[in-house]
């Protein structure tokens, strides 16, 4: 048993060198692909974290690929018809998952365009919230309301996207109505004063109070500022809060939204005109 065995791997010795030097060329590029993407690691402080992630995964398929055609030439297996079958297999399987194509390449676009990256506050589309994860073929957002939202990249590089991460300062736009009876001149008086004792309202560029339309009930009152990004709703919902409490105290109406309905007295045919007011209030028109 012993002889045979001896005398089969003498005769195929030259076969099992082939297996062994393929195994063996297999292993050391799986190791020189690890080895590889260990400068990419370093990049980290230089290149945001996701596009790291990647391009280390990209760096070691791309290697490990050229040690198994590596080996397989080794073994004797002919590249050639190999490759040929491959190339057809790829338009085959490229025809059949187009889709999955086109987010893997818009993905691509997103990692090195740099338009989103982990931690932006966004809008793609009508949803918005805070960027988690950018990858290959999707990108996940976490949703203001708390839900995760994971978008497809080719819709990603399809769609308008809001970042309201890139810049330090928000402008904010707030409506005011005034009653037509008010002093127009006192109420902006008033508002820009509120604008200025708030601390989350910036000095530069400097905030405005437009007159901008008169309504059927009131004039209108445009009030543009800036605040800090990360501020941004708690600096509006405080300057709303405020010019409301400060027009009131100067006795500057908001006034309810009033309608004129005329009743037609069929026996009569008079007409009898009734004013009328609705109970909500028109404080702040958004």
């Amino acid at each position: 048993m012993f002889e045979e065995i001896t005398n089969w791997i003498r005769e195929n010795a030259y076969l099992i060198y082939r297996y062994l030097a393929a195994v063996a060329t297999v292993l050391v590029f799986y190791y020189a692909s690890k080895i590889a993407s260990r400068p990419i690691a370093k990049l980290k402080v230089e290149m945001r974290p996701e596009v790291v992630h990647n391009l280390e995964r990209g760096v070691r398929a791309v290697v490990l690929v050229i040690g198994v055609l590596t080996a397989l030439s080794i073994v004797g297996i002919d590249l050639g018809g190999f490759l040929i079958a491959a190339g057809f297999t790829g338009i085959v399987i490229g025809l059949a998952a187009q889709q999955t194509l086109g987010n893997f390449f818009a993905g691509l676009a997103l990692l090195l365009e740099n338009r989103i990256k982990v931690g932006d506050s966004v809008r793609i589309g009508n949803d918005g919230g805070v960027v988690e994860y950018v990858g290959i073929m999707s990108t996940r957002v976490r949703l203001w309301s708390g839900e995760v939202l994971t978008v497809p990249n080719s819709s990603v590089m399809g769609s308008s996207v809001y970042n309201f991460s890139r810049s330090i300062a928000r402008r904010a736009e707030i409506n005011v109505g005034i009653s037509y009876e008010s002093d127009v001149d006192k109420a902006v008086r008033v508002i820009r004063e509120v604008l200025r004792k708030s601390e989350l309202v910036l000095a530069e560029p400097e905030p405005s109070v437009l007159i901008d339309s008169l309504g059927d009930n009131s004039v209108n009152l445009r009030v543009l500022f800036w605040a800090p990004s990360q501020d941004f709703w708690a600096a509006r919902s405080f300057v709303i809060k405020e010019i409301k409490k400060a027009l009131e105290a100067e006795g500057i109406e908001i006034p309810l939204p009033q309608r004129v309905v005329r009743l037609i007295e069929q026996a009569r045919n008079q007409v009898l005109p009734v004013e009328t007011k609705s109970r909500s209030s028109q404080d702040l028109q958004h």
